[in-house]
């Protein structure tokens, strides 16, 4: 993975990255959540995880099985998993990838639009601009996917515009006192 670090068995790394950042230690120290709940943050948000294809409510499905044996795990709606999840996506948010995910999306709907609706002489014209529109979003997905490949593998975590996690850890420590 890319933040967290898990095991040959899938299990979550206990390292000092993953104890410095508080609402992660929350997570961990929960004892309903500890290393599975952070398992869970990490397959959900990770660029790098298998379940990054599908959607979000799909993908809280199947991590959720396989994490806890239950497809509707309740513990998806525990603010501790949330604030997790958002300070995750926060942490290791990359433009390019961002991207990609926003293509890979719009791939998904083409493709189940073209599932669920066939073509006959009424909608061929509509048909063939929607195929042309196809097209280009895949040719600019290949550039992105392109254009991440010569950047290689990620050497550190970049942030999303804002002040990174530490940066308002330490501003919010500042005025406090």
């Amino acid at each position: 993975m890319y933040l967290v670090n898990l095991d040959k068995t899938g299990s979550v790394i206990m390292d000092d990255s993953i104890n410095a950042v508080e609402e992660f230690r929350a997570v961990l120290d929960t004892k309903s959540l500890g290393k599975k709940g952070m398992l869970y943050v990490a397959l959900f948000c990770d660029y790098d995880s298998i379940y990054r294809h599908f959607t979000d409510t799909e993908r809280t499905r199947m991590i959720s099985s396989v994490v806890f044996n239950d497809y509707d795990w309740k513990g998806v709606k525990n603010k501790k998993i949330a604030d997790a999840i958002k300070t995750y996506k926060a942490l290791q948010f990359d433009p390019l990838d961002a991207q990609l995910l926003a293509f890979n999306e719009k791939i998904n709907q083409y493709t189940e639009l073209m599932k669920k609706v066939s073509i006959d002489e009424d909608n061929a014209i509509d048909w063939q601009k929607i195929m042309i529109g196809v097209d280009k979003v895949l040719a600019t997905r290949q550039k992105l996917l392109d254009a991440i490949e010569r950047r290689g593998s990620r050497t550190k975590i970049s942030g999303d515009g804002e002040l990174n996690y530490l940066e308002k850890k330490q501003s919010v420590l500042n005025k406090n006192g």
